[in-house]
């Protein structure tokens, strides 16, 4: 027979969770988990039964593997019986002791003489959250949370919050109020330190109000139990259609996500939490004080949020956003400056904007894209955008046409030198595809440029210029090439084999070797 610690273990590997994962859920840490799998510990009732409901089993299920039949089957039974019996004197009593503690409580605030201020302590206690907290258990076992808003004393309010990085802290619009933004590990803070002026305001004694926190760690949890790894059936069952479907944040994100909720109550003016989903899981929590935009932080736009029908986002009025005219040029700049600066695509977006850059290398003005940058001179912006490209190969056999096709566009001088390493980089990497290339285009000038700038740097690197001329050879011997294919892979060899003060007299096409 399987031993509880077994079963909690069949569990939860049943559900396809780590033994993290289910002690976040719990409220516990992972070696307890481990400890009750491998039956060192046995959890408490409590745990037994968040245990139970966690998995959707009884807990007579989960503290013995029922049988269907054979000899043993009246014993189960009867133990079975016995453990409902326990839980029903457990709950029982703990309904009593609720009770008890209640009335005691309820003759504390109302006689004034029992009153005992030296009872008061600053432990935080689960009883004053709001929408907008953190829980979570510190290293004592204690449940412990951090809410939005002004606190009760100053950083680290009383919780176990240490800093991993020194403090920033910075100047506002906002008189005697700097922003002091703190990062403790698991937890990232800004908060708000509120001076003192007896002359300007003699009833505001100093404060400090906490206006954003963020995680992306397992283990802390909204008050409606949502943490990092919760599902989104548990996102949408803890909040329903009171969330706000969001589009994916471009701009600097808390953490790589596919879309984002968010939260806000008109109670709470301006409190916002935003939970960011990757791959179906919460993958980052966000709590902040969006103060400047009140309850319209995250209002239903129908461009880039959207109302909750059911539990899914209601697209039916949806509304593409305004974009001004652009160019070409700029199409490309911004596919590139999208691949290089932002982390979040997904890998949908990377294909479409690496195919957008290449699709537009023809009809790209270099010396306008050289503008569009933020270097202090434009050629350091076509350089690092040369070598990007560079950097991209193997490339595919599309990729290298458009490349070849790019010789159309305003190429002089240095930038032609530039541009022909790039050429003679895709010959040697593929020798094949290059051909194919050569043979799909419709305009044999451009063509003949390639031919041109290609053997032009290709003869600097003679070693691979050797192992592409034999790969082409190869392929001429053994009918890899259809009867256009042929034609242009003989031409490529042609002018890879000539010098170059002899290439202006070769033929500009294949059509002409064959006259």
């Amino acid at each position: 027979m399987m031993t509880l610690g077994q079963r909690i273990a069949q569990y939860r590997k049943a559900m396809g969770i780590s033994q993290e994962e289910l002690g976040g859920r719990l409220g516990v840490s992972r070696q307890a988990v481990s400890k009750w799998e491998t039956d060192a510990a046995a959890p408490d009732m409590e745990n037994l039964l968040a245990l139970a409901r966690e998995f959707g089993v009884s807990v007579a299920e989960l503290t013995e593997t029922p049988e269907a039949g054979g000899e043993n089957a009246p014993h189960q039974q009867k133990q079975r019986w016995l453990w409902v019996l326990v839980i029903a004197a457990v709950l029982a009593a703990l309904f009593l002791s609720v009770c008890l503690v209640s009335w005691l409580f309820g003759r504390a605030l109302t006689d004034p003489a029992e009153d005992d201020s030296s009872a008061v302590t600053n432990k935080a206690t689960p009883s004053a959250l709001t929408e907008f907290a953190l829980l979570w258990t510190d290293s004592s076992g204690n449940e412990t949370f951090l809410e939005l808003g002004i606190q009760e004393g100053f950083f680290p309010f009383g919780r176990e919050l240490e800093l991993t990085e020194p403090e920033q802290i910075l100047d506002t619009d906002y008189l005697l109020t700097t922003l002091h933004r703190a990062d403790c590990g698991d937890l990232h803070l800004d908060y708000l330190r509120i001076g003192y002026d007896p002359e300007i305001d003699p009833e505001s004694p100093e404060q400090e109000s906490v206006i954003k926190i963020t995680t992306i760690v397992p283990g802390y949890t909204t008050p409606r139990g949502i943490s990092v790894g919760s599902s989104k059936a548990d996102v949408i069952a803890a909040y329903g259609d009171a969330l706000v479907y969001c589009l994916k944040e471009e701009e600097a994100p808390l953490v790589r996500h596919d879309y984002y909720y968010a939260y806000q109550t008109p109670e709470t003016f301006g409190l916002s939490l935003c939970l960011y989903m990757r791959d179906g899981l919460v993958a980052g929590i966000a709590l902040e004080d969006m103060a400047e935009f009140g309850c319209e932080a995250f209002l239903p736009n129908n461009v880039a949020r959207f109302h909750l029908i059911d539990g899914e986002p209601d697209f039916s009025q949806r509304q593409e956003p305004g974009r001004e005219d652009i160019d070409d040029t700029q199409k490309v700049y911004i596919a590139w400056n999208q691949l290089v600066t932002n982390d979040n695509l997904s890998a949908e977006e990377l294909y479409a904007n690496r195919w957008a850059v290449f699709a537009g290398l023809s009809e790209l003005d270099w010396w306008a894209f050289g503008d569009l940058g933020t270097t202090e001179h434009r050629d350091d912006t076509i350089a690092a955008f040369l070598t990007w490209i560079h950097e991209q190969a193997p490339y595919s056999d599309a990729e290298i046409f458009r490349l070849q096709m790019g010789v159309k566009s305003n190429l002089d001088g240095w930038l032609a030198d530039s541009y022909a390493g790039l050429l003679s980089a895709a010959l040697f990497e593929n020798p094949i595809g290059f051909v194919k290339g050569l043979a799909c285009g419709t305009e044999e000038d451009a063509m003949y440029d390639v031919l041109h700038l290609t053997a032009y740097d290709a003869e600097l690197y003679p070693v691979e210029l050797e192992a592409a001329l034999d790969t082409l050879d190869a392929a001429l011997s053994n009918g890899s090439f259809t009867e256009a294919e042929q034609g242009w892979a003989k031409l490529l060899c042609l002018y890879l084999t000539t010098p170059i003060d002899q290439r202006s007299e070769l033929p500009r096409s294949p059509a002409e070797v064959s006259a």
